[in-house]
């Protein structure tokens, strides 16, 4: 009788250790499935946020302020009307650069954590089954910080005229932080302050500053 019942523990540990294996199997290979599709949702979740609040924050600073070409840029002529020089004003720039980088990283601090649904069908990897099953709820905390920068741009716009745009860049970098996971992405946008167009020639030496 003893024999027999430690023969059926026996039994019974491997098939508990079996099990056990057979799981862990499970989980590995799930997770080795799921972890490039979570990144890549993580990614384009990213994404999506920093868009959002770098638009709103352009937006509100330029409903709250009209920036006109003289408040960011002064020229100087000679008597003849050629350009001389291309002054930027720097108190305008900085207060613009400023107030935009301000709120779109208080922005960036404030976002709240959002809950993507990954059905198990996609996870399959089976074409069939994509979108369709249970749902997995992943947990994405995102976190980022932008940069700011204006820019000049000079290009032809006709006869003895060029077109000067004054233009807003942000670059953010964004991470989506996941259990286990990180998905990092950058978003890099322009805005168009404000333009004018020159008549008369414009020195060379002006067509790529950096304000």
């Amino acid at each position: 009788m003893l024999n027999k019942t430690k023969q059926s523990n026996r039994k019974a540990g491997y098939r508990l250790i079996a099990t056990g294996l057979v799981l862990i199997i499970f989980i590995v290979l799930a997770d080795i499935r799921l972890r490039p599709i979570i990144q890549k949702a993580g990614e384009y979740q990213s994404r999506v946020v920093a868009l959002r609040i770098i638009n709103q924050a352009v937006q509100d600073e330029l409903q709250a302020q009209e920036y006109n070409y003289t408040d960011l840029v002064e020229l100087s002529r000679d008597a003849a009307g050629n350009i001389i020089s291309i002054e930027s004003n720097m108190a305008g720039i900085n207060r613009l650069k400023a107030r935009v980088s301000q709120t779109i990283n208080e922005g960036m601090g404030s976002i709240g954590q959002s809950e993507l649904k990954i059905p198990i069908g996609t996870v399959s990897g089976i074409n069939v089954l994509y979108g369709r099953g249970p749902a997995i709820p992943v947990k994405l905390s995102p976190r980022g910080f932008a940069s700011v920068n204006l820019v000049s741009k000079f290009t032809q716009a006709g006869i003895n005229q060029t077109l000067h745009q004054i233009t807003l860049n942000v670059s953010s970098d964004i991470s989506a932080i996941i259990p286990g996971y990180t998905a990092s992405v950058n978003v890099e946008t322009e805005f168009i302050i404000t333009q004018t167009v020159i008549v008369g020639t414009v020195p060379e030496s002006y067509a790529h500053i950096i304000l």
